[in-house]
């Protein structure tokens, strides 16, 4: 019983061939390849892009490109402009004046009006002046909302003159008794300025 026993072992050692013993089957290999091209993909950390095949590297770059000028589109800081093309870096000029005159519309504080046109310069004035005539007197009673935390807190509110109990000012003019930092202004085009 015990030769054949061993003669079954060895039967089985000597089917083994050496790239079975030595290596991991494709199955195995597989998902590990497919995260690393997908983190090389996406631009994540865990890229090794030595391992890529060709066609996968061309895509890689093609994706990191794409991220880029995406990036410098919406004036994030993850734009590296040199990497464009003229008609790409034509198109983020175009984008960037556009934030810069609907900042200055909106009368936000990342408004640089030098570089708005005659025609635009003329528009933001007559926004503002209509802005100005629209802020209405605190003469309705205030409106009220429960915060998360159960407190009851004063609506944002137009006014001419800083109300007691405002913690903030928004880029829209009203004044927010928020009490807390987070969230304040929200639909309100974010804080202009802290009051507390």
């Amino acid at each position: 019983m015990k030769k054949r026993i061993f003669v079954v072992l060895v039967l089985s050692v000597s089917s083994l061939t050496p790239s079975s013993l030595g290596s991991q089957p494709q199955s195995e290999q597989q998902p590990g390849h497919q995260k690393n091209y997908y983190n090389c993909l996406h631009g994540y950390s865990g890229c090794d892009s030595s391992l890529l095949t060709d066609a996968e590297r061309t895509e890689v770059q093609r994706a990191a490109h794409q991220r880029n000028y995406n990036n410098c589109l919406r004036g994030y800081s993850g734009c590296d402009p040199s990497q464009l093309g003229d008609a790409e870096r034509t198109q983020v000029q175009q984008a960037a004046h556009q934030r810069n005159y609907n900042n200055c519309l909106r009368g936000y504080s990342a408004c640089d009006s030098s570089q708005l046109t005659a025609s635009e310069q003329e528009s933001v004035s007559e926004t503002r002046h209509d802005k100005a005539e629209s802020v209405p007197a605190q003469t309705t009673p205030p409106r009220f909302y429960t915060n998360k935390d159960g407190q009851r807190v004063q609506s944002p509110t137009y006014s001419k003159t800083v109300p007691p109990g405002a913690t903030a000012q928004c880029r829209d003019g009203t004044y927010s008794f928020s009490q807390n930092h987070r969230g304040t202004c929200s639909h309100h085009g974010g804080v202009a300025k802290w009051l507390d």
